[in-house]
């Protein structure tokens, strides 16, 4: 009895560990679909509340250093501000460039930030004590009268790029408490 209890754990075990297995990007990539809408005149349809919220962009700058493809879309190295939005229910990131999108890639896959993420891997200023003394009463002053023009500091973000499975790039953007995937091709097929 003993022997087969030990035989099911076992299995149970060899079973849990092949759940965890890698993620199959490239299988992601081949389901990804283009999408199947255009934005008018290229503008963002919630760019105005970020606006509003915010008083800088509130979305990282990524600099792509070759070209990269995406189904039938070529996007060229260059500097492009990355913007994920929720579009007809699905999860896209647009590549903005000048205020205006240039490219709208659908996110393959969507996870939560672990919780001391951005606390291990961003840095932090260091201030002089002059400076944070100057911010804890610049904050205070702030708290006391509220002032509408202080905007939301903007949430954090983090890029990570891989090179996996040969000719394919995965783009992680962190952003808030969401990591979003997307995969490419370094070359065109």
């Amino acid at each position: 009895m003993k022997k087969i209890l030990l035989l099911l754990f076992l299995s149970s075990l060899l079973f849990s560990t092949a759940a965890f297995a890698a993620t199959d990007y490239a299988t992601l990539y081949e389901k990804a679909q283009v999408p199947d809408f255009e934005l008018v005149h290229n503008i963002d349809p919630y760019q105005n509340e970020d606006y509003q919220k915010y008083a800088l962009s509130p979305f990282p700058l990524f600099r792509l250093s070759s070209d990269v493809y995406f189904k039938n879309q070529t996007i060229p190295a260059g500097y492009y501000i990355l913007t994920p939005r929720v579009m007809k229910d699905r999860d896209y990131v647009f590549f903005k460039e000048a205020g205006k999108v240039k490219y709208i890639i659908p996110v393959v896959k969507k996870e939560l930030v672990p919780v001391d993420f951005y606390h291990n891997n961003l840095p932090t200023p260091k201030l002089t004590k002059w400076q944070g003394f100057c911010k804890k009463v610049r904050d205070g002053f702030y708290t006391v009268f509220r002032n509408s023009s202080r905007k939301a500091p903007p949430p954090n973000s983090y890029i990570i790029t891989e090179n996996i499975e040969g000719n394919m790039y995965l783009i992680v953007l962190y952003y808030g408490d969401v990591k979003y995937y997307m995969v490419f091709k370094s070359n065109k097929d």
